[in-house]
């Protein structure tokens, strides 16, 4: 059997601005302390590549340790999909739209039902982000054994 490179999976939003980066961001971080060989990346299916993260999403996450300020969006065709072995998608939408428009195996996706915080104040992407990281702690153990 042929060795697979480095493990990617991706976090999948509208914007590409606001919860996918966190999630990204905290996977990331978490991974790396629990040494887990696999990187997470996120794009967006309604965005533009190079967008900055917005600004509460880097404020409350800087508030835990992790850093998205030099995080950029990615759009959905600029993101290489054959690469992630899996696609965490924030809403039910976002994984409809993976699976009949990009042909991704409905078994490679799951849907975390997190609201979109956008336009919101900081005590929303606060909880945006604690659901985030609640969730991200749930996929990392499933990476860990």
């Amino acid at each position: 059997m042929m060795q697979k490179d480095k493990r990617y999976i991706a976090f999948v939003c509208t914007g590409n601005t606001c919860r996918s980066p966190m999630a990204e961001g905290i996977f990331n971080k978490l991974a790396e302390e629990k040494e887990i060989d696999v990187t997470a990346e996120s794009f967006g299916l309604s965005t533009i590549t190079g967008a900055p993260v917005s600004e509460n999403s880097v404020k409350v996450c800087a508030e835990i340790g992790v850093d998205l300020s030099e995080l950029k969006s990615t759009y959905v065709e600029d993101a290489q999909l054959e690469k992630y072995e899996k696609f965490y998608c924030m809403s039910q939408s976002h994984a409809r739209i993976l699976s009949e428009c990009y042909f991704v195996p409905s078994n490679d996706i799951e849907v975390l039902n997190i609201c979109d915080p956008y336009g919101g104040n900081e005590f929303i992407y606060r909880e945006c982000r604690d659901e985030i990281y609640n969730s991200v702690k749930e996929i990392i153990k499933s990476y860990e054994n």
